[in-house]
């Protein structure tokens, strides 16, 4: 499938095609919150759609960096297999 770039303001654009949206699973509807990464690899330009952060991912951002309290008691919930508490 091929298109066109084209100036927008002091940049450039290239359009995305309704059928590549689609099979990308993006809502044409809601562009706010869709990122990409974007690479150039030898005469190609790569985008890649962003995967959300995992939840790990946003407490470690929460955190700061502070250090998670030892004496704190974590409840890992009943065991599901052999383990033993």
């Amino acid at each position: 499938m091929n298109t066109n770039l084209c100036k927008w303001g002091n940049s450039a654009a290239i359009r995305i095609p309704k059928a590549i949206l689609e099979e990308l699973s993006i809502d044409s509807n809601n562009f706010e919150s869709i990122s990409f990464n974007m690479n150039v690899e030898g005469n190609r330009l790569i985008l890649k759609k962003k995967q959300e952060k995992t939840k790990f991912e946003l407490l470690a951002e929460k955190s700061q960096g502070e250090k998670i309290n030892p004496k704190i008691h974590v409840d890992w919930g009943k065991p599901i297999g052999k383990e033993e508490w």
